[in-house]
């Protein structure tokens, strides 16, 4: 039933009202006894002691010289002055009866006031004079009784009815980004993916519309990986699984089968584990000072091993921090690619340039065109050789990611006269 209250616009809307009534009456009572009840109090003094003086000149005056005076004063007779039954002793307003109040307590008891109700709003004073009573008419007391006029009450009444428009301007765009990401996050709920928050409005806002955008991103491109890379695992383990199988259960049919079996153990461990490097990363590897040259020839020499010689160019670096295990793993997927993709003109330069470090892994194999050169970095994507001599489709993907994780920066570039370049950028630190 008071599940309006809940609403975030009926709550700011009532704190408005609620702050602007108690602001106003904070207001009209400093008003009231600061200002109001002062004029009242003066104007109310200064009528009484008008009268005490007008008493005092009436008292030297013989009585018919007092009777034309009162003429004059009153522009009616003594026995013209209205009686009790035309008059109303409390007069009408809390200000007006306030005055009356004080004009009292200054004349003291023995001397009475009429308030005339009537269209000329006259108060009427009696007067002791020696042994005889008068009545005498304060004109200008009427307006000397400082009243609310409308036109205040007016504005008062017009001040409540703004909070809740003010209320609806300043909350409505708030309500409406709370809105669309409600939905948005309903719908990402749901397995979909919705259209990007309009970023706008306050600052506040859109940065609270751009993060979300950054995060729906970000979950996007998590789902899609997380898709490729099951669909990566199954194409890449099925085809060294079959072949396992067929070792295990013919092992005639195959030469050496037990080289072959472990073979294609080893195959299937490297897929793995390029998915387990990708998925991981090495954000959480701390970063150590190290000589970047020792360790690009101890992985050189690892090489020369397997019958893959690189051609070393290492100009003298000095030492800057990056995260060893991540670092080698980069090196180790460019040195690796070129190795089985490039096979002739292996080659690994470093120098400094600008305040990084360069280091190029570069072969004269067939190479990749022009225009595929951006998306080889992309998780999955293959060379046009690559089907022919295996692999995930990680190896770069994995190294970009390492190189962004130092700061740096990966590009593929074209060698000459055939070939790849992978260049990796590193910021000295």
């Amino acid at each position: 039933m008071f599940g309006w209250y809940r609403s975030l616009l009926v709550r700011n809307v009532l704190a408005l009202i609620v702050l602007v009534l108690a602001s106003q009456i904070f207001a009209g009572t400093v008003y009231v006894f600061f200002v109001q009840r002062p004029r009242i109090d003066e104007a109310a003094s200064l009528v009484a002691t008008q009268i005490r003086t007008v008493s005092r000149l009436l008292a030297t005056l013989p009585p018919a010289v007092r009777e034309q005076q009162l003429l004059a004063i009153n522009g009616v007779s003594q026995s013209e002055v209205p009686r009790a039954s035309a008059t109303d002793s409390q007069p009408q307003g809390l200000a007006a009866r306030y005055f009356v109040a004080r004009m009292a307590s200054e004349l003291g008891a023995g001397e009475q006031m009429r308030f005339e109700r009537g269209g000329a709003q006259r108060v009427w004073v009696r007067l002791q004079v020696d042994d005889a009573y008068y009545w005498m008419l304060l004109a200008g007391a009427p307006h000397a009784i400082p009243g609310l006029p409308w036109t205040l009450i007016s504005l008062l009444l017009c001040i409540a009815t703004v909070p809740p428009l003010v209320a609806f301007l300043i909350h409505r765009p708030v309500e409406r980004l709370l809105m669309r990401l409600a939905r948005s996050a309903e719908t990402i709920e749901q397995g979909a993916w919705p259209e990007a928050v309009p970023v706008g409005g306050a600052h506040e806002l859109a940065m609270v519309a751009d993060a979300f955008n950054r995060m729906a991103a970000s979950l996007q491109e998590l789902e899609t990986t997380r898709a490729q890379m099951l669909a990566g695992i199954s194409h890449d383990i099925r085809t060294p699984l079959t072949k396992l199988r067929m070792v295990l259960l013919a092992p005639e049919s195959v030469e050496a089968p037990a080289d072959s079996a472990e073979r294609y153990v080893e195959e299937i461990d490297l897929i793995v584990q390029q998915f387990i490097d990708f998925a991981r990363g090495w954000d959480s590897e701390p970063a150590r000072r190290g000589d970047l040259n020792a360790l690009i020839e101890r992985l050189a020499a690892d090489y020369v091993g397997l019958e893959y010689v690189f051609d070393l160019s290492l100009e003298a670096l000095p030492e800057f921090s990056f995260r060893p295990t991540g670092m080698q793993r980069l090196l180790m997927n460019l040195m690796h690619n070129a190795a089985v993709h490039g096979r002739v003109g292996l080659a690994v330069r470093t120098r400094m340039a600008g305040g990084y470090v360069i280091i190029d892994v570069e072969d004269q194999g067939p190479g990749v065109p022009v225009e595929l050169l951006p998306l080889m970095k992309q998780p999955f994507r293959r060379g046009p050789q690559s089907d022919q001599r295996g692999g995930s489709g990680l190896g770069l993907a994995i190294a970009d990611r390492i190189a962004t994780q130092h700061d740096g920066a990966l590009d593929l570039l074209p060698n000459r006269p055939h070939g790849l370049v992978a260049r990796v950028r590193l910021p000295l630190r």
